[in-house]
């Protein structure tokens, strides 16, 4: 049996390896966003002959790796076999369905994207990045023409969204040229390249307005589909009607406990108490050393309390959002190193709109958007998403680097959250509240999620459950709703994956005595996939 398994490990190595030099040829911007930096002046093909022959790569190679007997796989190597099959499945689910002809904003996006990943992974050093911006400045027109091309019958909601994001372009490639410019050899080259790509961006978004529209609901992917997707992504075997009813039954349950906890308070809404504590709340410094030093305090509290190893040398810089990306930022977001950079610092960006304010009171609205600042630092950077993916970075296989499954990566970052109540790393007097209104919100996430892509629920319906059962504007609920649409499956993995993390928190800390660091560290060990594919390897080895 040991040389059939060492040929069947091999061939399956080497049809990744194969895979991965094919993908890169492909897509060089996403090689390049995963640090291969070889790759940073490219912007691949984008007609639909690429899809087709990205569509047929993936095909061929999921079958010959389904050939390879599940059980000549055991442990990492399973998991390597595992998260590489939904990959390629869930790549392949997408490509049939053909959401690079339906959905305006791929094309779109992907090219905006190729400058946005250039310039906040480089922002301190502009200049020497310069040249393959302008090098993908050029390509950009092209690319985008290309994209226009592949549209057929777009789902109307996609097209509407793409639009209003090319006409964000617009202040976006404006504010970047004056930027550029003044460190650039050649100011009016760089000018003339934004201007170009900023003009292409206005010809893609009349272009895909202009084709014929498809069906309203045409996001959806039907229940089978769903069901695929939620085996492929999460690891989970339940249906839409289990899921549903889960998530049902956790709104019901958050609700009570949000409503124990908002009675402490002597209100009778959540959003009155966190609006208070908004108004009460003062950064010590500026809002960026306020991010600073919470963001040292609570990695400090983790590592003091013995709660989870901090690899040597991992780094993650604090810092404030240039000004000229501004408007592309929420009010804080972390930019993860690439899976092969050399370079393995994280950003935390911190996004202070009140700088740009006069009035005393307009900067001091904007400061209180981050009260309750000391979650989102747990949640993006310690112990959350910058350390979670840069132990990920450090795995040995190259293919556990890729895999980027939701139910793990923010399953992982609710146990950080509750963690930092539960463990009083995050002492606010509202932190719980905070944790249950938050957790609420990722509730019906789990049912809208269902909802919108098995036909169950419109889109105005999906945003009426937002804003009556977690208070959210209109506005807000209709942000949240519209990635939905293109996500499937991911807005129900947050508190799926969170739970996911409690049951085998319960066995092996619970039963079988683990304490919490061998737990956590355990856990980060094998990267972002399923937790019940982690379960099933261990079973194997």
């Amino acid at each position: 049996m040991a040389p059939r398994r060492s040929s069947e490990l091999s061939r399956f190595r080497a049809l990744a390896d194969e895979y991965l030099d094919e993908f890169f040829r492909l897509f060089p911007q996403d090689a390049s966003e995963m640090g291969l930096h070889q790759y940073d002046g490219e912007l691949g093909e984008n007609g639909p002959a690429t899809h087709l022959a990205y569509e047929r790569l993936a095909i061929r190679i999921a079958q010959e790796v389904e050939g390879l007997a599940d059980s000549a796989f055991t442990g990492d190597d399973w998991l390597d076999r595992r998260g590489f099959l939904a990959l390629l499945r869930t790549h392949i689910f997408f490509s049939q369905r053909k959401n690079w002809r339906t959905d305006p904003q791929i094309h779109c996006g992907a090219a905006v994207n190729s400058i946005f990943h250039l310039l906040i992974r480089n922002a301190h050093r502009i200049p020497g990045i310069l040249p393959a911006i302008h090098s993908r400045l050029e390509q950009i027109p092209r690319y985008l023409a290309q994209g226009a091309s592949c549209i057929r019958l777009p789902v109307p909601l996609w097209t509407k969204l793409a639009v209003q994001s090319c006409q964000g372009t617009e202040t976006f490639f404006a504010e970047m040229a004056r930027e550029l410019a003044a460190v650039s050899p050649d100011p009016e080259r760089t000018e003339r390249l934004c201007a170009a790509a900023a003009l292409a961006f206005r010809k893609y978004a009349r272009a895909v307005a202009a084709k014929e529209p498809g069906t309203a609901n045409g996001y959806a992917v039907g229940r089978e589909g769903f069901e695929f997707l939620v085996r492929e992504r999460t690891g989970l075997p339940y249906s839409c009607v289990e899921i549903r009813a889960t998530g049902e039954r956790l709104s019901a349950q958050l609700n009570e406990e949000l409503a124990q906890e908002v009675r402490k308070f002597g209100k009778k809404k959540a959003s009155a108490v966190l609006e208070a504590a908004a108004e009460r709340w003062e950064p010590e410094g500026s809002l960026l050393e306020e991010y600073q030093r919470v963001n040292s305090k609570v990695r400090g509290d983790f590592e003091r309390a013995n709660l989870v190893t901090f690899p040597e040398g991992e780094r993650c810089q604090v810092l404030l959002v240039p000004a000229f990306l501004r408007h592309q930022f929420p009010t804080a977001a972390y930019s993860q190193p690439g899976q092969f950079d050399p370079d393995q610092t994280g950003i935390f960006w911190v996004n202070d709109l009140s700088l740009y304010q006069k009035a005393p009171e307009k900067k001091a609205a904007e400061v209180r958007q981050h009260f309750g600042l000391e979650f989102t630092c747990a949640h993006e950077a310690y112990p959350g998403h910058h350390l979670q993916f840069c132990i990920q970075n450090r795995h040995p296989s190259k293919l556990r680097r890729l895999f980027h499954h939701a139910i793990f990566y923010e399953g992982w970052t609710l146990w950080c959250e509750k963690m930092s109540v539960d463990q009083g790393v995050i002492d606010l007097p509202e932190a719980r509240l905070i944790q249950l209104h938050d957790a609420l919100w990722r509730a019906h996430r789990i049912v809208i999620d269902c909802g919108l892509h098995d036909g169950e629920l419109s889109f105005a319906a999906a945003c009426r459950r937002l804003q009556n059962g977690v208070g959210f504007t209109a506005a807000r609920a209709r942000g949240d709703v519209n990635w939905y649409t293109s996500s499937p499956t991911v807005p129900m993995s947050y508190l799926l994956g969170r739970l996911e993390v409690e049951r085998l928190h319960a066995r092996l800390v619970g039963r079988d005595g683990w304490d919490l660091r061998r737990f956590n560290d355990w856990l980060l060990s094998f990267g972002a996939i399923p937790l019940r594919w982690i379960w099933e390897a261990e079973l194997r080895s």
